[in-house]
């Protein structure tokens, strides 16, 4: 998708908006851009250009909440072309201070903007999970709605996503970015964090960073932080901790108690924190989790709808019982039940183009030449599939996470 045309468009409307002084449609007009700037770093060609991109995007989301805040009063304009369409403007001083910029042009920024991501997954790419979807929505619902009068409803800031690996909670996260969106379509930013790579990677910048990304979370808000693998940067402290863990967890602490933004409706930045072993959790962390929500293995309907969402959607024919094959899948996780489907597919297609290897060595030519065959699926298929890939959950390891959310006091 060429994203050129529309990011002009969106900033030439926003110029004229803000010469109009319609600030509140201008920021609008700038989040709009934003969100398709986002979009556009994923398409770069290059660690450069995605940077650039992913800082212009960033301004943008500056611009948008300047021009709502009434920080920017007098029109204007200059030229902003660095890595944005031909003709982009920008009024002046709407950009961020030179002091943010020169930080943005260091390791800790860069490493924050790389962990911006656009999410197209909605929640009914999620197959199943109903229950638990409503609940993620509810708590959105209570904190993004009119208040009522003289009433003062505490924001759902902190949600902790924990179960099985491969249940969906990377899933919901993003869906959760995608639902929070405003009438143009701009959605929340989504920071996608996996911490053990951060720790390993950034390991003495790490609670410079984790700043970093709150502090731009609140500067782009609406914004969601995913934190996946938790536990590698939230488990429980003992007397061997080294001083920058110390600091890490001291950092962390006081992000999610989120006082930069307490009492501001204009700020919400969303922490979703995933585990697959919460009882490793230090209680102090713990504690500042409003929601602790179990993402469990799916049922029989789930399984069934995971089935279709990557068979049927996808254009394959399956002539197999629908409630026979949901009960063959019992006890698997939604990746596994994924990469089951992606294993009876390719050995599917395999058979039915035997011809491949040999298209390969004549060249790239004839392979694009060729026009892939497949059948429908049967039960035969699915059943040679399952008898190799076998589910990782326990029986045991369902019961110790019901229990563990039975001793949870929310």
């Amino acid at each position: 998708m060429d994203l050129y045309t529309p990011i002009k468009q969106a900033l030439t409307k926003a110029k004229e908006l803000y010469e109009a002084r319609e600030h509140d449609k201008a920021a609008a007009s700038y989040d709009k851009a934003a969100s398709l700037m986002a979009i556009y770093a994923e398409q770069a060609i290059g660690r450069d250009a995605e940077m650039r991109r992913r800082k212009k995007a960033v301004e943008y989301r500056e611009i948008a909440k300047k021009l709502r805040s009434g920080e920017i009063e007098a029109p204007g304009a200059r030229d902003d072309r660095d890595d944005a369409p031909a003709g982009a403007q920008a009024p002046n001083g709407a950009a961020a201070p030179e002091g943010k910029q020169a930080k943005a042009a260091g390791e800790v920024k860069a490493a924050v903007l790389s962990l911006i991501k656009t999410s197209s997954i909605g929640w009914g790419d999620i197959g199943g999970l109903e229950p638990t979807k409503d609940e993620i929505k509810f708590a959105l619902g209570i904190t993004l709605a009119k208040q009522p009068a003289n009433v003062q409803l505490s924001a759902w800031t902190n949600i902790l996503f924990y179960g099985p690996p491969g249940t969906g909670k990377t899933l919901l996260a993003a869906a959760t970015s995608r639902a929070i969106r405003n009438s143009d379509d701009v959605q929340a930013v989504f920071f996608n964090v996996k911490v053990s790579s951060i720790l390993s990677k950034y390991f003495g910048e790490s609670s410079k960073i984790i700043s970093e990304l709150y502090g731009t979370a609140r500067d782009t808000s609406p914004a969601v932080i995913f934190l996946d693998e938790f536990e590698s940067v939230a488990g429980k402290r003992d007397d061997q901790d080294s001083g920058p863990e110390r600091r890490i967890m001291s950092t962390l602490l006081s992000e999610l108690d989120g006082m930069e933004a307490k009492g501001r409706r204009d700020i919400y930045v969303l922490t979703i924190a995933a585990t697959n072993r919460p009882w490793d959790l230090d209680p102090a962390v713990l504690s500042r989790f409003e929601k602790k929500i179990l993402i469990p293995l799916p049922d029989a309907v789930a399984r069934r709808e995971i089935l279709r969402i990557h068979l049927e959607k996808r254009g394959f024919v399956v002539q197999a019982d629908a409630a026979q094959l949901a009960a063959s899948t019992e006890g698997y996780s939604g990746r596994e039940i994924e990469r089951l489907c992606k294993e009876v597919t390719t050995r599917m297609v395999a058979e039915m183009n035997r011809e491949i290897p040999g298209l390969i060595d004549q060249g790239l030519d004839e392979v694009r030449k060729h026009q892939l065959k497949v059948r429908p699926l049967g039960m035969g298929d699915f059943q040679k599939a399952i008898a190799k890939l076998h589910p990782q959950t326990t029986p045991a390891d369902v019961k110790k996470y019901n229990e563990w959310r039975e001793a949870q006091v929310e």
